[in-house]
């Protein structure tokens, strides 16, 4: 069932920064990259009232390196900064 506290809708940058907490990247600035589909033919309300059309759907998304920092690109180490190395040090004298 689902969360009745999740927001409805996120917006690109939103995306990009839980695709990159899913995913585990630390590092790199990325936006998100949609793929669409486009098919083309007869589209109309009724078979005789048909006209050239097209429709656009997308099929895909994902994170793509930004080459140029623009609006909704997202740094992966601020998102997402790695963890802390634990450092383990005995206290003197606790062979």
């Amino acid at each position: 069932m689902a969360d009745a506290n999740l927001p409805a809708n996120f917006s690109l940058r939103e995306l990009a920064e839980i695709l990159i907490q899913h995913h585990g990247i630390h590092s790199g600035n990325y936006d998100i990259s949609i793929n669409f589909e486009i098919a083309v033919g007869a589209i109309g309300p009724s078979p005789s009232n048909l006209l050239p059309g097209a429709m656009i759907g997308v099929s895909g998304f994902g994170l793509v390196p930004a080459m140029v920092a623009g609006p909704n690109t997202v740094d992966a180490a601020i998102v997402n900064p790695p963890p802390k190395k634990r450092t383990s040090k005995q206290p003197k004298g606790s062979d």
